[in-house]
């Protein structure tokens, strides 16, 4: 997914099953660890800068809206500043 162009049919699919799945508390350190809060946030700072496919920003914001909410990841953020400051000066 990481490798797809923003916005592709590919991308669209990849993350809209990622973000079903986020509903699943237990498979959230593996997008902690594969750097997917990192990647969303990324892939809404490039929205700025050229147009992306809606479907991709929807869903790409309900994921990191589902992985941010999971009690795992307010340990995970409590424990790495950096990232958490990244998170809030990106989301403002």
């Amino acid at each position: 997914m990481k490798e797809q162009k923003d916005g592709s049919v590919g991308q669209r699919f990849c993350i809209s099953i990622l973000q079903k799945m986020s509903i699943k508390e237990d498979l959230v350190n593996v997008f902690i660890k594969n750097k997917i809060i990192e990647w969303i946030i990324k892939l809404l700072e490039r929205s700025t800068l050229s147009a992306i496919h809606s479907f991709s920003l929807d869903f790409a914001s309900a994921l990191l809206a589902n992985i941010l909410h999971a009690n795992e990841t307010l340990d995970y953020l409590e424990k790495n500043i950096a990232l958490t400051k990244t998170v809030f000066v990106s989301l403002n």
